[in-house]
């Protein structure tokens, strides 16, 4: 029989490589398999054809594959399919945890080497259409796709190689496939790879999911720069039209700080220059940000302060462009003029708001500007900012008031000249009036944001002479009313004599009595419902938002734990506020901010822990939110699981007798009805319990003996110390005693909802966490959390012992970064909870490899531990875990004799 009639299928070809083929025979094989298009579909067939050549054949033949192109060529097309990608990824992964642990294995570090320059191989141009042609006519090919973009737009991939490279050694020689394991090389990799999609198979809505997970990949401008240009920039408008109101959201916050970070953050001497990229930019903007967006925006230039004046300059253009200038002046001049505001802003916040007011004035017309200098909300604005405490405060309320003034025209001239230091702030803010920047035609905008230099500024002409052409488009909005850009334009005369009459100032002698009116006449209410505490944290209306968010939040835990006993609102809305209270900022400057959002996400965790623990769980790794977000939202599901646990009762500061908001039946009836156990459940003393505070507590029941005769007994010569056996002592005193039961109200659940959710997620997080001084902490915290939700649920969890395996699994990933002492601090601890919620066979008879592991690294790392807590920690670690192995020895042993006997 020949080798043509052996390999006419794929489970034939299989069984010939398993074999001992030939080179000729592999050629041949190979060849036959390239033409076959079902090895490159997702099946249990394909799987086993690349099981084979990555782990036999590939690393026997491969020198003299890469001498035949042809050959080399027909093992790429089988390659360069997600069943060769999942391969390769699968057998690098375990070559790199065969290098890691066994340096000196040359084999499997030669191996490692082919397979990760095969695969830089076949990441080459075109990927994604190879892979998507594969895909396109099965019947499962949405799931195929998202599968293909949660490896390639997620940073899988990268993790993989930077995990390999670093086993191998950093210091080798640089290799071809080297850029795979940069993130900002891989991400400007997939940005060239979706323009080479633009005239291909694959649908704008597809390409759309790609887009949005690759601006998450945390290397937005990479990505980005390979499709902002002249080239790509159709492709970016037909798949902007396709993002949802989520995705649009993130894909505007992207496209403003890469705009900033590329065109804006040096400024060109020239001014030409820098208004034709103001311009340029605008344009862009306007094409791919929907109308909508305009919230987003502006609160990336307000309330976040990305940016500086000239990309403020670009995002008024935009304004301009869709007619909203006037409902943004009114607005952000509501809340400039508020004395709410004024008091508790931050003072950079206020000068962008003023700022801002600058640059859309020469955009409004004489009308409208008369209407708003004659309005009392203006007045009042500038009546409170003249009387602010600070001096640059008053200072901009003076600046835009002369600015308004000498629009008008119709008043008595404003003059503050004699005012100390107020000449030289207005002679720099008053540049922003001379600017009226606007969109322009689309043809130009490349041309201008590369121009460098007056030179080319002056081929390219002043910008007055730009005419900006109409734009048809189904996202845009409507036109403004002045079409001319020219910055000289003033405004008709014909205007001075206006048709309206302005408002008349109403006079409130109340209001001169009073510091703070706005105090005193807006009353709000504690929150009844949960849907009330929502509606008060969106609050964005200057005259309540700071009296409702301060309100929210000092009764938010109080209504929580009311709501958890009552009804199903809390159940129906609990995520929406989860997601509320882990991003919420203290922009208000308010009192005990911190201690009352923790108060309120406990709360949370406690009521709602099947919704709460996978949504934070989640977010910590995934979510938009910072490192001090990220790490309360940890805390918030240690603390709340001890409570549940009933291992440390949480302090919400709450009095159990007091009054909750709704109203209370007749005193008889409800002393009749109501009983103080119908109260919801909480702690009665006050303060705030920490995580740190929770883990002492653990580390010091774990060993209870002097740490530091541990230390002595491992430095000076091996002596005998008695380790603490805590929970066995607990169940004998249970036993010879009354048995008290404590209900664990977290064991069915700390599993499913709290410790496996987190776990999950922790190879995305040490891949995208940074190995500094943050990155170490974070990566401790972590640590901590999941050994508190271990302990939380023992004795009376039926799936401890699955935990423990699985902390343990995660203990192995970061032995090698325990020198920084957070996170050995959480290292060890983390062995200790264990060891002690684990029958001690049980625990020598699982994790024995586990246990021999850790006391040789404690061994070899001793002398490099620096902390002197953490060292002496160490000490009772390392004795413990010796006295355990003794203990198994012995039992070897015995059975050993018994057998020989």
């Amino acid at each position: 029989m020949t080798m043509e009639d052996r390999v006419r299928s794929i489970s034939d070809s299989v069984e010939v490589l398993k074999g001992t083929p030939s080179a000729d025979d592999v050629f041949r094989v190979i060849h036959g398999l390239s033409k076959i298009d079902s090895t490159c579909l997702p099946s249990a067939e394909s799987a086993q054809v690349m099981a084979v050549l990555l782990n036999k054949i590939v690393p026997d033949f491969y020198d003299a594959i890469r001498q035949l192109k042809e050959i080399s060529h027909d093992l790429l097309i089988l390659l360069r399919s997600l069943t060769g990608i999942r391969g390769l990824l699968n057998v690098v992964l375990m070559l790199t945890d065969v290098v890691r642990k066994q340096p000196n294995d040359s084999q499997a570090r030669s191996k490692l080497q082919v397979l990760l320059t095969i695969l830089g191989d076949v990441l080459s141009a075109n990927i994604l259409v190879t892979l998507y042609s594969h895909i396109m006519s099965d019947s499962k090919r949405d799931f195929y796709w998202r599968e293909i973009t949660a490896l390639f737009a997620s940073g899988k991939i990268t993790a993989v190689v930077a995990e390999a490279k670093a086993a191998i050694d950093a210091n080798d020689k640089p290799e071809s496939w080297w850029w795979i394991a940069d993130g900002a090389k891989m991400m400007e990799f997939l940005g060239l790879e979706m323009l080479a999609c633009g005239d291909g198979p694959i649908d704008d809505t597809i390409l759309a999911k790609f887009c949005y997970r690759g601006l998450s990949s945390g290397y937005p401008n990479p990505f980005l720069s390979q499709l902002l240009n002249k080239q790509g920039f159709d492709l970016m408008k037909r798949i902007s039209r396709h993002l949802d109101s989520r995705e649009a959201t993130s894909f505007t916050k992207a496209l403003i700080r890469y705009l900033q970070t590329i065109y804006f953050d040096h400024e060109d001497a020239d001014a030409v220059i820098t208004a034709h990229k103001i311009s340029s930019a605008a344009t862009v903007l306007m094409q791919l940000i929907a109308l909508d967006e305009e919230i987003n925006i502006l609160d990336l230039v307000l309330q976040q302060q990305v940016g500086n004046q000239r990309l403020r300059r670009t995002v008024v253009a935009w304004i301009v462009f869709h007619g909203l200038q006037e409902q943004v002046f009114d607005d952000l001049l509501k809340m400039w003029g508020d004395k709410v505001v004024i008091r508790n802003a931050q003072i950079t916040k206020q000068e962008v708001q003023t700022e801002i007011l600058g640059l859309l004035l020469p955009h409004l017309g004489s009308k409208y500007v008369r209407t708003v200098a004659q309005s009392k909300q203006y007045l009042t604005g500038v009546s409170n900012r003249l009387s602010a405490a600070s001096t640059h405060l008053r200072h901009m309320g003076m600046c835009l008031a002369v600015a308004v003034n000498q629009r008008d025209n119709s008043g008595i001239k404003l003059g503050f000249e004699d005012v100390p230091g107020f000449s030289a702030v207005y002679g720099e803010w008053s540049k922003l009036l001379q600017y009226k920047d606007a969109v322009i035609d689309e043809t130009s905008i490349w041309e201008y944001l590369k121009a460098r230099g007056s030179e080319v500024a002056r081929q390219i002409g002043p910008v007055s002479t730009i005419v900006r052409m109409p734009i048809s488009s189904t996202k845009m909005g409507k036109q403004p009313a002045s079409e001319s850009t020219d910055i000289n334009v003033e405004d008709s005369d014909d205007e001075t004599d206006s048709e309206f009459e302005p408002y008349a100032i109403l006079e409130d002698e109340s209001e001169d009595s009073d510091d703070d009116p706005t105090m005193r006449h807006e009353k709000v209410l504690p929150p009844v419902y949960i849907i009330d505490l929502i509606k008060y944290f969106h609050e964005t209306d200057s005259n309540t938002a700071l009296l409702k968010h301060k309100v929210a939040l000092s009764n938010a835990a109080k209504v929580i734990l009311r709501k958890a006993i009552f009804g199903r609102e809390l159940e129906t809305v609990s995520k929406e506020l989860g997601i509320i209270l882990s991003g919420i900022k203290n922009n208000y400057d308010l009192e005990g901010f911190e201690q009352n959002k923790m108060n309120a996400m406990v709360a949370l965790v406690i009521s709602v822990p099947e919704v709460i623990g996978p949504l934070y769980a989640e977010s910590v790794t995934f979510g938009d939110y910072s490192m001090q977000e990220r790490l309360t939202m940890l805390s918030a599901l240690a603390l709340g699981t001890l409570h549940l646990g009933g291992i440390q009762s949480y302090d919400f500061g709450i009095d159990s007798q007091s009054v909750f908001t709704s109203k209370l039946l007749p005193v008889g009836v409800h002393e009749q009805f109501i009983s103080a156990g119908d109260y919801p459940r909480g702690p009665s003393r006050l303060g705030l319990p920490q995580v740190d505070d929770a883990i002492k507590v653990i580390q010091k029941d774990a060993l209870q003996d002097s740490i530091t005769k541990a230390t002595e007994s491992v430095v000076k010569e091996p002596g005998v110390l008695r380790i603490s056996k805590r929970l066995q002592n607990e169940r004998q005193r249970a036993a010879g005693g009354k048995i008290s039961v404590q209900p664990n109200n977290v064991a069915k659940i700390a599993g499913k909802s709290f410790f496996f959710p987190l776990a999950a997620h922790w190879r995305y997080f040490t891949v995208s966490s940074s190995r500094n001084e943050l990155g170490a902490i974070m990566a401790g915290h972590y640590i901590k959390t999941l050994a508190i939700i271990l302990r939380a649920s023992y004795p009376s969890a039926t799936d401890i012992l699955d935990m423990s395996m699985e902390l343990f699994s995660i203990l192995s990933t970061i032995r090698r970064d325990v020198a920084d002492a957070p996170i050995m601090e959480s290292f060890l601890t983390a062995v200790l909870v264990v060891i002690d919620v684990n029958e001690e066979d049980t625990v020598i008879s699982t994790f024995a490899k586990q246990l021999i592991e850790i006391k040789e690294y404690l061994d070899a790392s001793w002398d490099r531990v620096t902390d002197q807590r953490v060292h002496s920690m160490a000490a009772g670690v390392l004795i413990r875990i010796t006295q355990l192995l003794q203990t198994y020895q012995r039992r070897l042993v015995g059975e050993y004799l018994t057998m020989g006997s």
